[in-house]
């Protein structure tokens, strides 16, 4: 009986080592590959006039699984606004992310619940930023998810960093 036990425990650790060695090993750019885009990171915008633009990003998943919060604060001479949302839609490609969400609080209440676009090129430390959203009373502009603009803005300091991923065969990337 012993002798059988001995057998099966060899031809358990056969199959198990036979099972390793056909999975082979886990590389080290398949351990650091992403399984979802992602958008993180903040940053000051450069302002010659001085106003204090910030933005900050913490997205991740595709559209329409995308998830995450955002920030912006805008301050200048006798003005300061903030708003801070949820995301509903990232999608990254290369080092451009665009990111879209609702506006939860504010201090402008014509922002409130409404759907704002932004975009950032992740362009190591001279990133920039365009965003979708302005003074809009009559609510005529409604920006729609994964919407956004060309980014204009220049990162003074801070960073961004935009992780490209698409779902294996997909086709894309």
């Amino acid at each position: 009986m012993k002798r059988s036990r001995e057998l099966a425990a060899v031809g358990a650790a056969m199959v198990l080592a036979a099972t390793l060695v056909a999975a082979g090993p886990v590389s080290a750019a398949e351990k650091g590959k992403p399984s979802e885009p992602s958008l993180v990171g903040s940053a000051k915008m450069l302002r010659k006039d001085g106003q204090d633009v910030r933005f900050a990003f913490d997205a991740h998943g595709l559209f329409p699984e995308s998830r995450g919060t955002f920030r912006v604060g805008h301050a200048g001479e006798g003005f300061s606004v903030y708003f801070q949302g949820r995301v509903d839609c990232l999608v990254v490609g290369g080092p451009v992310a665009v990111v879209t969400g609702i506006v939860e609080d504010t201090n402008v209440p014509d922002l409130k619940n409404r759907r704002v676009g932004m975009t950032v090129y992740d362009n190591g430390r001279r990133d920039r930023v365009g965003y979708t959203w302005g003074p809009d009373p009559e609510h005529k502009s409604v920006v729609p998810p994964c919407l956004s603009t060309a980014p204009f803005e220049t990162v003074e300091s801070g960073d961004f960093k935009a992780v490209e991923w698409f779902p294996p065969g997909s086709g894309i990337g």
